[in-house]
């Protein structure tokens, strides 16, 4: 079998691995971030409830 032919397609092999890694990692970072900056909101909005709460608990403990 003559393998000469099949010389140039393994020289591409990495290319195509490194547009794909790309392409994933660009679909990852666009389905990611609005998740992540949803979640920061929401944690914020759970921060100043924690406070308030903290805030009433220390009233009532040294009223």
């Amino acid at each position: 079998m003559d393998m000469g032919r099949f010389k140039g397609s393994t020289e591409w092999t990495p290319i195509y691995m490194l547009i794909v890694f790309v392409i994933a990692a660009i679909l990852i970072i666009t389905l990611v971030k609005p998740l992540l900056r949803n979640a920061g909101d929401v944690a914020s909005g759970n921060l100043q409830q924690a406070r308030n709460f903290a805030q009433s608990a220390m009233w009532l403990l040294f009223k």
